[in-house]
């Protein structure tokens, strides 16, 4: 599995067991069957195109919704009520339901629950504030799910969605 950041091809895979993708250098179709990898959030494989030879990276994404990159600057705090910030994030996704980012100075664990507030890019300077909860972890690397469940947030959808 390799770790790198960016792929060549991105496959959203969500509830499909079989998948097609093409090689970026000549355009040949490939499908493949997912079944075996199905359990993994975000995969990603080298692979070489049979026609032409040319090496790419696949990325295989079984998210149920469309994760969007940014570049966003934000600040945790331990409640909605707190003035204090628990320290700086830099917003690195964004999905309907969750959120990824990098965070330096700020000791989470997965479980923990914080806020997050910052301002969306968008023409508006949209300010959002949600409730998280950390799922994962990897240095850095900070992974969490919106709790708000009350129903579909239309700024962060207009800001998503194409």
């Amino acid at each position: 599995m390799n770790e790198s950041k960016s792929s060549d091809v991105e496959v959203f895979v969500h509830r499909k067991l079989v998948v097609s993708f093409r090689c970026p250098s000549c355009n040949l179709e490939k499908s493949i069957n997912v079944e075996k990898i199905k359990d993994v959030s975000h995969w990603k494989v080298n692979a070489t195109c049979r026609r032409c030879a040319h090496k790419f990276k696949v990325s295989f994404n079984f998210r149920k919704y469309y994760r969007m990159e940014t570049s966003l600057h934000g600040l945790l705090y331990a409640s909605f009520e707190t003035l204090e910030p628990l320290g700086d994030v830099h917003v690195t996704d964004l999905s309907l339901t969750g959120i990824g980012f990098e965070s330096e100075r700020c000791a989470l664990g997965v479980g923990d629950i914080v806020v997050v507030r910052f301002l969306l890019d968008d023409e508006d300077q949209s300010p959002l504030e949600k409730e998280i909860e950390i799922t994962s972890v990897r240095g850095f690397k900070v992974g969490a799910v919106f709790r708000d469940t009350s129903g579909f947030d239309t700024v962060l959808g207009r800001y998503i969605l194409p």
